[in-house]
């Protein structure tokens, strides 16, 4: 079932986003180029509902049923159809945040998937949140939801993490058995990586052809809460409340440094910028491939250590989140230090560049040396010594006529001479060289 699954959501995003690109094109469901943006011309954004139209045309075709299926649904629609509104024509934050929080009613309310309990976090015993865990899980949500969305600033970095996160909630759905969240996963999981074919800088592109736009990045974040609170909360939960801090570790920490940073300037929390980490790794000298990859490369570092913590090694949770806490206060700290840390890091890498070219040049060298001996020819070293050790030898004569010329130094009148004299064979030369 789960390869079925799969193959037919894979297929199905690759068929959608054939077919949407053209047609996004014609009608101008673009992304401009502007100064903020890297990319050069105008690209699709139908990466989101070409994902959402996979996953349901998934569930058409196959004889399976999600948990909660048309509330799951019902809700990512929404967020859908308002952002393709908003990359379409543009809205304002307040219109999505409240898509953001009437698609948080529909989680709580129809499929009753709430936040009700956050574990052992004070040592004390479990956290209840009783007539309040409607209220957090909207909260929740609708943070998660903005953290994908902010964490969207590069070619595949959305998609990737998204990867990490949907890959560490299947591998846990596999291992506690729970089949139906490991074929849920699946399926995004197979929409992901179809999308990451046209949205990575692979095959020699130079930039996406396709975007995810607000539309993806939303449903994204959405889809990623939705598993991971199905998975920790209920009467069998198979990850602890303080895991899901550590699967969505990365778009979490930057969305949260970058709206305090913000507010601290007295700026909105919303307004967009070049202040993330993946604009601040870039600016180090790292290609955008590069910072994709150590991106996703730290959020599965992070998984598995949020992983490994709860299954394997049944930690406190209040002790997991105290570790969590105070990886994100040095995150914090060095993201309020970055420019400076940035100029550190670019004297190290620039060092390391002179570095190499001194060994490559050395090895080029010893190849060459290498060749002439192999051809009976004077060995380069050999010969740059020889030029080298070529410098001046005057004569006796020459030494004379300079040391009568020091002697005349003492007179006025051949100084100025001799300082005409230069002056005139500088210009000559000058005017030659001209």
């Amino acid at each position: 079932m789960s390869e079925n699954l799969f193959f037919s959501s894979l297929l199905a995003t690759v068929m959608f986003i054939m077919v949407l690109c053209p047609f996004a094109e014609k009608i101008g469901l673009t992304d401009r180029p502007d100064h903020r943006k890297q990319h050069k011309k105008p690209t699709p954004l139908i990466g989101g509902v070409s994902i959402y139209l996979a996953i349901l045309v998934t569930l058409l075709i196959n004889d399976f049923q999600l948990p909660h299926q048309n509330a799951y649904l019902a809700a990512a629609g929404l967020l859908v159809c308002v952002g393709l509104v908003d990359d379409y024509k543009g809205l304002g934050v307040r219109i999505r945040m409240v898509a953001q929080v009437a698609a948080g009613l529909i989680m709580t309310e129809m499929a009753d998937i709430k936040i009700i309990n956050l574990g052992d976090l004070l040592f004390t015993g479990n956290i209840e949140l009783g007539g309040f865990s409607s209220f957090f899980t909207l909260f929740a949500v609708v943070g998660g939801v903005n953290a994908f969305n902010m964490i969207d600033g590069i070619d595949g970095l959305a998609g990737m993490l998204t990867l990490v996160s949907m890959t560490a909630l299947a591998l846990i759905s596999w291992f506690a058995q729970d089949m139906l969240l490991f074929n849920f996963c699946s399926i995004i999981i197979a929409t992901i990586i179809a999308f990451l074919v046209f949205n990575l800088r692979v095959a020699g592109r130079t930039s996406a052809s396709v975007f995810l736009g607000d539309t993806g990045s939303t449903l994204f974040g959405f889809t990623v809460c939705w598993i991971a609170i199905s998975a920790s909360q209920g009467q069998h939960p198979i990850i602890a409340s303080t895991t899901v801090l550590w699967i969505i570790a990365i778009p979490l920490f930057d969305s949260v440094c970058i709206m305090l940073r913000r507010l601290s300037q007295g700026r909105s929390p919303f307004n967009p910028d070049r202040e993330h980490l993946h604009h601040i790794m870039s600016l180090t000298g790292y290609s955008v491939n590069q910072v994709v990859m150590r991106l996703a490369s730290y959020g599965l570092i992070m998984a598995a250590i949020g992983i490994i913590a709860d299954l394997l090694f049944n930690m406190p949770e209040g002790l997991v989140l105290l570790c969590f806490l105070g990886l994100f206060t040095c995150h914090y700290w060095g993201i309020s230090y970055a420019w400076r840390i940035l100029k550190i890091t670019r004297y190290i890498w620039m060092r390391r560049k002179i570095k190499e070219g001194a060994e490559f040049k050395k090895k080029e060298e010893r190849r060459g040396n290498e060749r002439a001996l192999m051809g009976n020819e004077q060995p380069i070293s050999v010969k740059r010594r020889a030029l080298k050790d070529r410098r001046f030898t005057p004569t006796e004569q020459q030494l004379n006529m300079f040391y009568r010329r020091e002697e005349k130094m003492d007179d006025p009148d051949y100084r100025k001479r001799l300082k005409a004299k230069i002056i005139s064979s500088w210009l000559n030369l000058y005017i030659g060289s001209q």
